[in-house]
């Protein structure tokens, strides 16, 4: 069940921030890419502005890493909540000042996105500060959970805004809720144990000090790679692809869009439910693996879909195995990993992640130019799930 870690209480504040930005994010991310079908009406457009969204964990991810291992992660996090805040807002002032156009859409994803690329690397590292060791999982399956539960009811919200208030009022509730994580933030007390060493030498050290430690582990290296090959294949789709199946296979608006985004979250949250009875059958590896099989089929399943309440259907049995992928991972890394090296490490899983995202989303907004959505669901799934296939024959994996 979603809930509190009883008796920890910094892990409950940092719940609490996380739900409530996550939330904000998910509105964002409807408000933007449909704020951009309607200034543009062009799918590879959407797909460069999803591109420039997610393109800073591409070019900063590794130092933003070091940051994350050589300063206090509490303080990161909290900063980049209140520069988030402030940014987000340019683009409903720009709006209504009838001068938004897609450069400032791109600046403002852009350094949005840049400022994130601090944050998840030193959540994610923040955890096993606050949280014991036996706990790992299960804190790492709440904390994912809360951005399952705001896919449910992010654009639950969302398409009710945009029925009353309008597309360009999501960035403005967006930027509130940075500034509620912050406050929640700053109630979290512990013991800072990273180094605090900065400087010129310092950063080349820990720069070259992961890039050895990742070339001599074998297991985390592999991880990051089938992380990066299988969301190239998973991530594109999944982001700009939904809007453009909504808009050009069903013939559907706005809102339809974000009642089957609210659907994903839905089976998220089920699916991170699940993991933690799975967990006692099935050993971390096999998880992932199986959660890697599972996505690829049922995004195959989405090219015969024809129908708003079908797609819907399939979009919460697909998100069944999204946790089994992003817990596990989570956990593994924390476990084969030093605290000291953490950061770097999760923001190389970002890059794996989020910067192959960049990649995959502007491929897949010039590719639904040239072939239908639902065909490119169908290909890209199955690559999706020969990535599972395949990794099935990697014993370290396999038996972790």
């Amino acid at each position: 069940m979603l809930k509190f870690l009883p008796k920890n209480r910094s892990f409950n504040f940092l719940f609490i921030a996380q739900v409530v930005s996550q939330i904000g994010d998910s509105m964002y991310t409807i408000g933007l890419l449909w704020l951009v079908l309607e200034l543009t009406g062009s799918n590879s457009i959407m797909g460069i502005v999803a591109m420039v969204s997610y393109l800073p964990m591409l070019i900063f991810g590794v130092f933003a890493g070091i940051l994350v291992d050589t300063y206090d992660r509490k303080k990161l996090m909290v900063s980049a909540d209140i520069f988030r805040g402030l940014v987000v807002l340019v683009l409903p002032v720009t709006y209504f000042l009838g001068i938004i156009n897609i450069g400032i859409i791109f600046c403002v994803s852009f350094t949005l996105a840049t400022f994130s690329t601090v944050f998840n690397p030193a959540r994610d590292a923040f955890v096993p500060d606050i949280v014991e060791k036996d706990k790992l999982l299960k804190a790492n399956s709440i904390i994912q959970s809360t951005n399952f539960a705001a896919i449910l009811l992010g654009p639950a919200i969302a398409g009710g805004l945009i029925g009353t208030v309008g597309v360009a009022h999501l960035f403005s509730f967006d930027a509130l809720t940075f500034f509620i994580s912050l406050t929640a933030l700053l109630f979290i007390r512990y013991k800072n144990i990273n180094p605090i060493k900065s400087g010129t030498s310092e950063f080349k050290a820990h720069f070259f000090e992961i890039i050895r430690f990742v070339h001599q582990h074998k297991k985390v290296r592999f991880l990051l790679g089938l992380t990066a090959i299988n969301n190239f294949f998973i991530m594109g789709p999944a982001i700009v692809g939904t809007p453009i199946f909504v808009r050009e296979i069903l013939h559907k608006d706005a809102m339809s869009y974000a009642l089957v985004e609210s659907c994903l979250g839905l089976g998220m949250v089920i699916g991170a439910i699940l993991i933690n009875y799975h967990n006692r059958i099935l050993n971390k590896g096999r998880l992932l693996i199986l959660g890697l099989i599972f996505d690829g089929v049922t995004y195959m399943l989405a090219y015969w879909c024809e129908s708003l309440p079908l797609f819907m259907a399939l979009i919460v049995f697909h998100a069944l195995g999204i946790p089994y992928i992003v817990v596990t991972r989570v956990s593994m890394i924390q476990e084969w990993v030093d605290s000291k090296q953490l950061g770097r490490v999760f923001s190389l899983l970002n890059m794996s992640v989020i910067g192959v995202t960049a990649i995959t989303t502007g491929a897949t907004g010039w590719l639904s130019d040239l072939i239908p959505i639902n065909v490119i669901f169908g290909i890209f799934g199955f690559l999706g799930m020969m990535c599972g296939l395949v990794s099935y024959f990697y014993k370290e994996l396999r038996e972790s």
